[in-house]
């Protein structure tokens, strides 16, 4: 009875794709407040699936367990034909276990790290030909491994551990009760380790002590415990005598128990056992992660609804708080589109929408003093002209910038903490310490959000919009309506001009001072109207950038959640991947659709 089952590589590429996917989404899920009891556990069943699958090649190991005075070492000797284990009236008997194996068998894998006292290890040639066909107990094992493992109900904590460890490094086990461990195993938490996670046959020991009702009745015990407790129908159960097994092989029922194990660990069924252990592993990882998931679920509810409402709050906050800067910038930005307007207006309106309050009282008092003394007057234009200008250059300058449009670092802060309060809050329900509270965007990540926003809106309003309003607001029309008199009023003073000069007639400085003043009268009221008309669109220009930073702010709020949101959605994909990994694995490994796996 071969027990090395081959291992195909297509097999070992499913196993490893399988893999995978699990530390995927184990990886998920690590940082949820869900898993923080389990992740012990998980580890441990984690690095119990890679002991499995490493043992794709190696023998079937048979680990018998079971409470103090169950008759393990006395089936043992039975299975093999001879004494390699010493049976003992007082209890408890087994404190170091026994191993049966092949010469060829190596079981380093098995001893290594194993505490308490130093296992005795039997070796024995595995039968083959005539040899098998002759029958004899020890003639039946052909390379597979037996242990005899400490009580499971040991009042020695350290041979509760051996058992555990061997339980984790076997194929397939045997658990050997009688007539007084029943209600022990009722309560042995230990199987419930290993449920579904290892092929298992129920035994019922010492069967000569009890009569034919009595070992139906406990039988049934058993059944119903396999059933409902341990969720393993598929697992045999016998009752055995060991005793008379001892004195006749074909006596006690042991050929039963043997067909019950070689159906387990011939060559043709371990791997499937093996695989069937793994899936197992994986459905106990499934059940601890997802045991929590409802709590998991509406605490991610809250958290994710604390983020959405946390970055409008955010968002409405920070607006509100620009709006009242941006209505300080109010007639800076009238200036600033004056400006623009003047820029494409070439003619006389242009030149007096550009002049500023410097320009106009330079020009007034200019015209004051004209008759008296013209030089005076024409100096005192061409100075404040000047210096109309440069304060235009540094109101431009300063007009571009967006410094002061944002509130100050403590504020943002404040905007932060008082609007990410619920999400913070529902991030400590749902994650652990360190991944709860990166949950909330900090208030520095949404300070660098908030500054591109408003950069980025800023630039247009300046680049882009100013120009096209400017443009739009003194169309050509209008330039020619305000333009056209002042050219007529320029040539009929050119005209009198040059009729005196040819007939001798000085047309006078108070008839050119008189065209001037008309002149910068006409143009007043023009400059006037057109301002008037530009305050307007100036105000509609502040509407529209109130809405672009608007818009932009809440796309940036929601940028700076938006990974938050993925990963609680890839921890609920996650967590239902993991709530089904069980069937996936049957799917993959067996063949079987998850509705026939359940």
């Amino acid at each position: 009875m071969s027990s090395n089952p081959p291992t195909s590589g297509a097999s070992r590429a499913v196993v490893a794709s399988l893999l995978a996917g699990l530390d995927r989404d184990l990886g998920a899920v690590r940082d949820l407040r869900a898993a923080e009891a389990a992740l012990p556990e998980i580890r441990e069943l984690r690095n119990d699936l890679d002991d499995q699958l490493v043992r794709a090649k190696s023998a079937a190991v048979i680990c018998l367990v079971g409470s103090t005075g169950a008759g393990k070492s006395t089936l043992l000797n039975a299975l093999v034909g001879r004494e390699v284990a010493v049976e003992g009236v007082d209890r408890p008997t087994t404190s170091a276990p026994v191993i049966y194996r092949p010469s060829d068998a190596d079981v380093s894998s098995i001893l290594e790290g194993l505490p308490g006292e130093p296992p005795t290890v039997v070796t024995y040639e595995p039968s083959q030909g005539a040899d098998a066909e002759a029958g004899g107990a020890e003639s039946f094992w052909r390379g597979q491994i037996l242990i005899d493992a400490p009580d499971t109900n040991s009042v020695a904590t350290v041979h509760r551990e051996v058992v555990k460890q061997l339980s984790a490094r076997a194929d397939v086990l045997v658990v050997v009760a009688h007539r007084q461990s029943i209600a022990e195993l009722s309560s042995a938490t230990f199987i419930d380790l290993f449920a579904e996670r290892r092929g298992m046959v129920f035994v019922l020991g010492r069967t000569d002590e009890l009569d034919e009702r009595s070992t139906d009745e406990l039988l049934a015990q058993l059944r119903k415990l396999r059933d409902e407790r341990w969720r393993s129908p598929e697992a045999p159960v016998v009752a055995i005598s060991a005793r008379a097994a001892k004195a006749d092989p074909g006596a006690g029922n042991l050929p039963t128990l043997r067909t019950m194990l070689s159906n387990l660990i011939v060559a043709e069924k371990l791997g499937s056992v093996r695989r069937r252990n793994a899936v197992g592993t994986v459905a106990r990882i499934g059940s601890l992660i997802t045991s929590e998931a409802q709590d998991f679920q509406e605490a991610a509810a809250a958290l994710e609804d604390g983020l959405s409402e946390g970055a409008n709050a955010w968002c409405g906050g920070l607006v509100a708080a620009i709006h009242e800067r941006l209505e300080v910038r109010r007639a800076d930005l009238a200036r600033m589109l004056w400006n623009d307007a003047a820029k494409v207006w070439d003619g006389p309106g242009g030149y007096a929408l550009r002049v500023g309050g410097l320009s106009a009282i330079g020009m007034g008092a200019g015209a004051a003093v004209a008759r008296r003394n013209p030089v005076l007057a024409a100096g005192l234009a061409v100075g404040s002209l000047a210096a109309d200008r440069v304060r235009g250059a540094v109101r431009e300058r300063s007009f571009e910038s967006t410094s002061g449009l944002l509130p100050g670092s403590s504020e943002v802060e404040a905007l932060q903490r008082d609007a990410f309060l619920e999400a913070r809050l529902a991030a400590e329900d749902v994650y652990l310490e360190e991944a709860g509270a990166a949950m909330a965007p900090s208030a520095e990540e949404l300070d660098g959000h908030a500054a591109r926003a408003v950069d980025d809106a800023w630039d247009r309003l300046v680049r882009v919009d100013l120009p096209k309003a400017a443009e739009r607001a003194v169309p050509r029309a209008l330039r020619l309506l305000i333009d056209l008199p002042v050219y007529g009023l320029g040539a009929w003073v050119l005209f009198r001009v040059g009729m005196g000069f040819f007939r001798d007639q000085y047309v006078g400085v108070d008839f050119l001072v008189s065209a001037v003043i008309i002149a910068f009268a006409w143009l007043f009221l023009a400059r006037v109207m057109v301002r008037g008309r530009l305050s307007a669109r100036s105000a509609a220009l502040l509407g529209e950038v109130r809405g672009d930073i608007e818009q932009r702010l809440g796309r940036a709020a929601h940028a700076a959640i938006d990974g938050r949101q993925d990963r609680l959605h890839k921890s609920r994909e996650a967590l239902a991947r993991l709530g089904s990994a069980d069937a996936i694995w049957r799917e993959r490994l067996h063949g079987e659709s998850p509705r026939t796996a359940g």
